[in-house]
Formats: structure tokens, C-alpha cells, sequence
């Protein structure tokens, strides 16, 4: 019985910490995806103050 109630406890906190390692994973990735969009406008304003086309 308490091998059991061990095995579940690590079976929930391997679960438990995959969900909340991807969940992170995708705030990382959407903020890297916000960054670069951020840089690309950036980029495209600074090209266009400059009048040289």
C-alpha cells in the first residue's frame, strides 16, 4: 500500500511537472515571438525615416 501511494505521488509530480515545464516553455516562446515582431517593426520604421528607397 505504501508503494503504491509512492509511485502515485511520483507518477502526479512528474505529471505535474511536465504540464507546468511546457507551460513556461510556451510563455518563453511567445515572448521570443513578440520580441521579434517587436524588432521587425522597429526595423521597418527606422528604414522608412531614413527616405532611402
Amino acid at each position: 500500500m505504501v508503494r503504491f501511494a509512492l509511485k502515485l505521488i511520483g507518477a502526479s509530480f512528474l505529471v505535474l511537472w511536465w504540464l507546468v515545464s511546457g507551460f513556461f516553455k510556451k510563455i518563453l516562446d511567445v515572448l521570443k515571438l513578440v520580441a521579434r515582431i517587436k524588432k521587425i517593426f522597429v526595423s521597418q520604421r527606422e528604414n522608412s525615416k531614413g527616405g532611402d528607397r
